[in-house]
C-alpha cells in the first residue's frame, strides 16, 4: 500500500512538474518587452490532476501565491496547449492580497494573460481605507485599475475616506503576515 502511495505520489509530482513548470514562459513587462512569469506557489489539504482535461483542482484551504496572495476553499488550474497555465478559478471564501489591496468574494477567475482578475458573488475590495462593492469587479493587476459593475437594478458602493492611514506597501507594524495568517483570518 505505502509503494503505491510513493508511487501515485510520484506521478502526480511529475505531472504538476511536466505541466506547471513550462519553459519560456513570458508575460510582457511595462516597457512592453518579454518578462519571464512569476511560478505560482500552491498548498491546499487535497490535489486532484486530469492531465486529458489539462487542468489540476486543489481543495481545503487553499493558498495560491504569485505577485498576490489568493486564498479559497476550491482552486482550478486550466492549461493551454502549451502546458501553460492559462485560467485560475477560485471558488468558495475567495481572499486576495496585494500590497495594500484586499479583495474578497465567492468567485474569482484570474486570466493569467492579461493578468486580470473577475470578482463575483458579493465581491468587495479595499484599498487603505476605501471600499466599493458592486456585483461583478474587474481588477487588472498590472494598470492600478479597476471596473465595479451592478446588476439587476442594483447600484455599486463606494466608501471613500478622507483619511487613506495606509502602510507601506501592505505591511502592518512588526512586518507583513505571511500568506497563511493572512489566509486564515476571517472574511
Amino acid at each position: 500500500m505505502i509503494h503505491k502511495k510513493r508511487l501515485l505520489a510520484a506521478v502526480v509530482a511529475s505531472f504538476i512538474i511536466g505541466v506547471a513548470v513550462p519553459g519560456g514562459s513570458f508575460a510582457k513587462d511595462d516597457s512592453g518587452m518579454e518578462a519571464p512569469k512569476k511560478p505560482i506557489n500552491v498548498t491546499s489539504d487535497k490535489m486532484e490532476a486530469d492531465k486529458n482535461a489539462s487542468v489540476v483542482v486543489f481543495k481545503g484551504n487553499v493558498v495560491a501565491v504569485e505577485d498576490f496572495t489568493l486564498c479559497s476553499d476550491e482552486l482550478y488550474v486550466y492549461y493551454d496547449d502549451k502546458k501553460e497555465v492559462k485560467d485560475i478559478v477560485a471558488n468558495g471564501n475567495v481572499r486576495i492580497f496585494q500590497q495594500d489591496k484586499t479583495a474578497t468574494a465567492g468567485k474569482a477567475a484570474y486570466d493569467r494573460k492579461n493578468r486580470s482578475i473577475v470578482l463575483t458573488e458579493d465581491p468587495q475590495v479595499v484599498q487603505c481605507a476605501d471600499t466599493v462593492k458592486g456585483d461583478k469587479i474587474t481588477v487588472f493587476m498590472d494598470e492600478d485599475r479597476a471596473i465595479v459593475e451592478s446588476g439587476g437594478g442594483g447600484r455599486v458602493r463606494a466608501l471613500i475616506m478622507p483619511e487613506k492611514k495606509c502602510t507601506e506597501a501592505g505591511k502592518t507594524v512588526g512586518g507583513a503576515p505571511s500568506e497563511e495568517t493572512r489566509c486564515k483570518r476571517p472574511r
